[in-house]
């Protein structure tokens, strides 16, 4: 039984095999531990370059619970700086996007370079002796890495190398920009942002299970146990029940515990010589056209479903977008969902693919409505001390084992149903990692 401290012993104690203490969703202590040790460590993920396309332009998130900016300098790299005035300590840009040839902070008027660089102090004469304006830049994120556009940053100074944290999630990164004509994706076509009254890793062991979707999402399901169509061009989705039971073409769906509590989820391969639009059809055309007929057809192939870079941005192939998870409380987080346009790809099947989303992970819509009313709940029910433990057991003991290519250093991967719960298990070993490095 865990004794209630933080320390290392107390904390591990809260982590068993197949279950966790239901203090790790509800202790405000924890939380504010992982602020410090997970999020204050880790490599999170911070934007994507397009949307700072131009020099000057900016988009302000939070790493953890701390302000930052991230933008285009004037020699064309992306930054991630603190936002914060080296002053008085002032959020220097309140907005969450946009362009400015310098960054004003409004309280006293220092001025900063788009890489951060004091410019300039007005009325200077009042400075201290010694007073040096290189000495009050902006603080910048210790490490920043970049894959295919797609921006990572770490608050801690040292740490694993991102290229080692990266590595395991590179092809699923791959999968969704190589969709895209002219090879490149951009988040430029607006956000769903929302709260729920729940524990951040709800929604970060939400997106790797699919035991939960013939139930939580049974309303999206017809009399055929047949869930309604969410790609362009399909007639109908996949099948995820048949009669009482999970039916064996969603029992079909892999997932892969890949290490540093990343995993992801296969896709279910639907009738794909039937899958046919104008829309679908004419873009079809134009990736065979960029890329080849052949790997035209690697690329469409369905094999990743959800993809979660741990611990806070969430990839998906089917209904393409990126969720950003971003905790607030113990019991709140905020949730950010970025449709991705396909660069060189008709109009149309980028409006297509938003317009799906819309229905899909939308707050109202027919899925992500779903998991939000899930997320309160468990919230509200681990008020109750009846248990003080939550099952993860699922599949336990039956996972296999890959072995990783030799000399690539990266951790052994464990694959079996999707429908068990390997991945949510490789997640809180990840997180009692951070958690106990003190």
């Amino acid at each position: 039984m865990p004794d209630g401290s933080l320390s290392a012993p107390g904390l591990a104690a809260l982590v068993e095999p197949g279950r966790v203490h239901r203090r790790v969703y509800t202790d405000p202590a924890i939380f504010e531990l992982e602020m410090e040790r997970l999020f204050g460590c880790s490599w999170l993920y911070v934007g994507h370059a397009s949307q700072v396309p131009n020099p000057g332009d900016f988009i302000t998130t939070e790493l953890g619970r701390q302000p930052v900016l991230m933008t285009r300098h004037h020699d064309g790299s992306v930054r991630v700086l603190h936002n914060r005035c080296t002053h008085r300590g002032v959020k220097l840009v309140a907005e969450r996007s946009g362009n400015r040839k310098s960054l004003i902070c409004l309280y006293h008027g220092w001025t900063f370079d788009s890489d951060g660089t004091l410019l300039r102090v007005p009325v200077d004469e009042g400075c201290a002796p010694g007073f040096r304006l290189c000495d009050f830049d902006l603080a910048r994120a210790p490490r920043v890495g970049i894959h295919r556009g797609f921006v990572f940053a770490s608050l801690a100074t040292s740490g694993i190398e991102f290229d080692r944290w990266i590595d395991p999630m590179r092809r699923n990164i791959d999968d969704i920009v190589d969709r895209a004509p002219g090879g490149e994706i951009a988040l430029d076509c607006g956000v769903h942002r929302y709260l729920f009254r729940g524990n951040w890793k709800m929604q970060v062991e939400n997106v790797v299970d699919s035991y939960h979707v013939p139930f939580s999402h049974a309303s999206t399901v017809n009399r055929q146990g047949v869930q309604f169509s969410r790609r362009e061009g399909d007639r109908e989705g996949a099948k995820v029940i048949e009669g009482s039971r999970t039916a064996t073409q969603w029992k079909q769906r892999r997932g892969y515990a890949v290490g540093y509590g990343h995993g992801w989820t296969s896709n279910t391969e639907l009738n794909e010589d039937a899958r046919s639009s104008p829309a679908w059809n004419e873009y079809r055309q134009a990736l065979a056209a960029a890329v080849g007929e052949a790997r035209a057809e690697q690329i469409l192939a369905p094999r990743m479903h959800n993809s979660m870079l741990y611990p806070n941005a969430s990839f998906m192939g089917l209904n393409m977008h990126i969720r950003v998870i971003k905790p607030l409380a113990v019991d709140l987080t905020e949730v950010n969902v970025y449709p991705i346009r396909l660069v060189g790809a008709p109009d149309a099947i980028n409006v297509r693919n938003t317009r799906l989303l819309n229905v899909t992970h939308a707050a109202a819509s027919f899925v992500q409505s779903d998991d939000v009313e899930a997320f309160g709940r468990a919230q509200a029910g681990l008020a109750s001390r009846a248990s003080e433990w939550i099952d993860i057991s699922r599949g336990l003991g039956r996972e296999e084992t890959l072995a990783p290519a030799p000399g690539s250093g990266e951790p052994p991967v464990l694959a079996g149903p999707s429908t068990d719960e390997a991945i949510v298990r490789g997640q809180f070993k990840a997180w009692l990692s951070y958690m106990c490095a003190a």
